[in-house]
């Protein structure tokens, strides 16, 4: 199940800090290949152009700037007046590992109706509701009558629902979005208009970010976007490394086959979405379920000194795993420093971030963990899976991820990617563990 795309495929669906789904389950989180030498991930540059690549000064003049932000205001207007339109979005997304490749299906219909079908999960406005189907629990789904328009009322009752298309952006304009967030995504805030040109008979668009750079492609007959090539090279990612997207579009005006309808079948209406996965499957790459007993190891603290977690039954242990170098794991740690605080005089509750996959020589590695720790005024108990036998052994193959086990030794419940949410859900599984939840 791929639901990270509804947070703008990187949301992003790497969980980079510019854009994630703060709620359950989380996006999936940065990975990384195996570096041939040492066995352990390692993130590389992986030879992405720059869709900015070849632009003349002429292409990027006041003149150029102004006829793109026309092409931009014109593409609005095609898809707002469209009585009806529907798109199929192809999306190649360039990782450090690899590729990834996405189908994104849209249909929209006169007033708020539209499906969206990311094969793994629908997002349906129909009836003057909004619906979020996920594939998986296949006997749930969240609703929410619809205020305003049906994208401000999906945004209102998922956190956060961005596509990497332009097609709902334009359609359902959210209440103080600039236009060219629309073109740009959610993973790519803050981009400027700087160029266009004409190429293959298309009008093509620059925008430009601190982050990013994109080129979106409109036909200037329809006024329909056609390709966004974006590039993001955001903070806490390795020198060098890049993430890339090509989207193919191929949108049309002509009517539906059908009109746009919600069927809920044998689902049952949820009213949160921690209901909706309240007792579901743990996390995507994790090959431990929630009930089994949950791997345990003898690590190291930052002196050298051994800590057995196997050792530790009878208490509730969180343990979050992280590197330096993952962006989204800073933007965790300090809420799991938070949470560890709140934990602080219960001696039946440990709590541990446990650093894994640094990518650095073996001797530099507590070096690094004290640069962060500095950085970030963390004080929390740090320990060293040097050789990830205890992250492998739970499947993950990517960080950050948080596991908590019981005083039974079972596994509560297990976390990927950055959450905001992360206190109040380590709150709850914490108490439940304990037998003091009602």
């Amino acid at each position: 199940m791929r639901i990270a795309l509804i947070a703008c495929i990187a949301g992003l669906a790497l969980a980079l800090p510019a854009a994630t789904v703060a709620q359950s389950p989380a996006p999936s989180p940065l990975r990384g290949t195996v570096d041939a030498t040492t066995g352990q991930p390692s993130l590389k540059a992986n030879g992405l152009r720059a869709p900015s690549e070849g632009w003349t000064d002429a292409d990027r003049s006041a003149d150029a700037v102004a006829k793109g932000t026309a092409a931009l205001e014109s593409a609005a207007k095609a898809y707002r007046e469209a009585k009806q339109l529907s798109d199929r979005a192809e999306v190649k997304i360039h990782l450090p590992d690899g590729e990834q490749n996405e189908v994104i299906d849209m249909r929209f219909g006169e007033g708020n109706d539209f499906l969206v079908d990311l094969g793994s999960m629908q997002a349906v406005c129909a009836g003057g509701a909004v619906h979020f189907v996920p594939d998986q629990p296949e006997d749930r789904y969240l609703t929410r009558k619809v205020e305003g328009s049906g994208h401000a009322s999906m945004v209102a009752m998922m956190g956060a629902f961005s596509l990497p298309v332009p097609d709902l952006a334009l359609r359902q304009p959210l209440p103080g979005m600039k236009l060219v967030d629309a073109f740009a995504g959610a993973a790519s805030p803050g981009q400027e208009v700087k160029g266009s040109r004409t190429a293959g008979g298309r009008t093509e668009v620059l925008l430009v970010g601190r982050d990013s750079e994109s080129v979106v492609a409109i036909d200037p007959a329809s006024g329909f976007v056609r390709r966004v090539t974006t590039m993001l090279t955001p903070a806490g990612l390795p020198e060098g490394v890049k993430i890339g997207f090509e989207i193919s579009t191929n949108p049309s005006a002509a009517p539906l086959a059908a009109p746009i309808a919600f069927d809920a079948g044998k689902r049952r209406a949820v009213a949160s979405l921690e209901e909706m996965f309240a007792d579901t499957a743990p996390a995507p790459n994790a090959t431990v379920a929630a009930g089994a007993a949950a791997p345990v190891a003898v690590l190291t603290d930052l002196e050298g000194k051994p800590v057995d977690i196997g050792a530790m039954k009878g208490k509730v242990v969180v343990i979050d795993f992280w590197a330096s170098w993952c962006g989204p794991c800073r933007r965790g740690l300090p809420l799991l420093q938070q949470f560890a605080d709140e934990m602080k005089g219960n001696d039946k509750v440990a709590v541990f971030a446990v650093n894994v996959w640094e990518q650095c020589k073996p001797e530099e590695v507590v070096g690094k963990v004290r640069d962060t720790w500095d950085k970030l005024k963390l004080s929390l108990p740090v320990l060293l899976d040097r050789d990830a036998k205890l992250i492998s052994q739970y499947g993950f193959d990517g960080i950050p991820a948080t596991i908590v086990i019981g005083p039974d030794g079972q596994l509560v419940s297990s976390h990927m990617g950055f959450a905001q949410d992360l206190v109040a859900k380590l709150r709850g599984e914490v108490t439940k563990a304990l037998g003091t939840g009602k």
